[in-house]
């Protein structure tokens, strides 16, 4: 109630609508902590008791072959048509080229699965991609089921244009998908609380665990959302971000386990025309490709009234021609493309394995992870007590004392207070290793 009055005295104030006062709100508990981080950040000569942000899912570990292929595909010949204005679900080039990318990379070139530039919408980055999908599937106060942990931002992505409410699921345990009766149970209790259950969101690669989840599991909740008529969407965005080690090819390059659902699609004979119309994949190229800055997501879906909402939403986050002209050029260069892939797996698995040797060396648990840019932490050991307000405590010393940016586990829904989220592709291997050592420091002292 305090904080509907505060929003209404916001709008007053400001002359704000009702939504436009939510929108204030900061999309994550820990947005203040990115502000002063970013104003004194870690420098290991100049400021070697700066702050270290371990809060934010990018990669920065391979920018520098990207930037350089982009650069070429600017300065290649542009057609005049990427100055003037085109399909505002992406130009034709581009969705043929994406396409072929998704087909040949994600589904590994599955022949069963069939990818069209005509089931793609391609928009400003992954968010845009969610808020206009979901506008085109849900209405205000409608729940969206989501296994947690999950990405942090979820909750903000989902409410604050299209006022959806995103419902934490929680597994058996961290790295579980929720099982059917779990999810039975959640839709319940939704709809206790006055609220129809229209779809589930998934991710895969995990964001924030770092693991691929088993086939068979995530087959069982994407059959469930289908079997109950709701919209599956599945955030596929870390599907080329793997660096298990399990599994190596004649180079010594990963063998990548990750299966994606549009392969699994080619399975769902019993609900095959449900998927037709309720499966939904998002991809983009902020994380696999080191580019978040370039704000490219994409959309595969085959259902036609959403590609037609689509063709006149998507006139506001439209990607400008020329990044379009560069992109396709990029990824029609198959050779790059798989060397610079096979270069940023070998870069996240080093930078993957100083972390954890880092932790290891402190005692700090952590899940094993085998793609994204994500270690899962366990601090429950040096908790007072199992309280959310312990776990806000311990990420404040973390803040203050040994001056790190972590994702707290209450802002990824988990089920259980104690676990954080460091992220490792956005900071050197000498930063990295100086956060564990300072955290290591500070939790002998709690």
């Amino acid at each position: 109630m305090a904080d509907d009055e505060e929003l209404a005295a916001l709008a007053a104030a400001h002359g704000l609508s009702a939504r436009g006062a939510a929108a204030t709100r900061p999309p994550f508990s820990y947005l203040h902590a990115f502000f002063r981080a970013m104003s004194e950040p870690f420098d290991p000569t100049d400021r070697p008791d700066g702050y270290i942000n371990l809060a934010v899912a990018q990669n920065f570990l391979t920018v520098d072959a990207v930037q350089k292929r982009l650069l070429a595909g600017f300065a290649s010949p542009q057609p005049a048509s990427t100055a003037a204005y085109d399909n505002m679900k992406g130009s034709e080039r581009l969705r043929t080229a994406m396409a072929a990318h998704m087909h040949r990379v994600l589904a590994k070139g599955d022949y069963r699965v069939k990818i069209s530039a005509d089931q793609l919408c391609i928009s400003a980055g992954c968010g845009a991609i969610l808020d206009n999908l979901f506008m085109c599937i849900t209405e205000p106060g409608d729940a969206v089921l989501i296994p947690a942990p999950y990405y942090p931002a979820f909750d903000n992505d989902l409410r604050v244009r299209n006022g959806a409410v995103a419902v934490p699921v929680c597994g058996d345990d961290a790295v579980s998908l929720p099982t059917p009766t779990q999810l039975d149970e959640a839709v319940e209790k939704a709809r206790a609380d006055g609220r129809a259950v229209k779809a589930i969101l998934l991710t895969n690669p995990s964001n924030p665990l770092g693991v691929i989840y088993e086939e068979d599991s995530l087959m069982d909740a994407i059959i469930w959302g289908l079997a109950n008529d709701m919209h599956v969407v599945v955030d596929e965005v870390y599907a080329s971000s793997v660096f298990a080690q399990s599994d190596l090819d004649d180079r010594g390059d990963c063998v990548n386990p990750f299966v994606s659902v549009m392969v699994s699609e080619t399975n769902l004979a019993a609900y095959e025309e449900t998927a037709k119309t309720r499966l939904h994949v998002v991809y983009g190229l902020s994380k696999d490709f080191c580019a978040s800055g370039y704000r490219v997501g994409v959309l595969r879906t085959r259902n036609e009234g959403v590609l037609r909402a689509m063709d006149n939403v998507a006139y506001f986050c439209t990607l400008p021609g020329p990044m379009q002209h560069a992109v396709a050029d990029m990824l029609e260069d198959e050779r790059w493309v798989d060397e610079f892939l096979a270069e940023n797996a070998r870069n996240l698995r080093a930078q993957h394995g100083a972390l954890t040797a880092a932790l290891a060396d402190a005692g700090i648990p952590v899940v094993n992870a085998v793609a994204g840019m994500f270690a899962w932490i366990d601090l429950r050991e040096w908790m007072k007590e199992s309280t959310w307000e312990e776990e806000n405590r311990l990420w404040t010393r973390a803040f203050e004392r040994a001056k790190i940016v972590m994702t707290p586990g209450r802002d990824c829904r988990h089920g259980e207070p104690g676990s954080f989220r460091l992220c490792f592709a956005t900071v050197t291997t000498e930063a990295l290793t100086t956060a564990v050592g300072r955290l290591k420091e500070m939790l002998a002292e709690h």
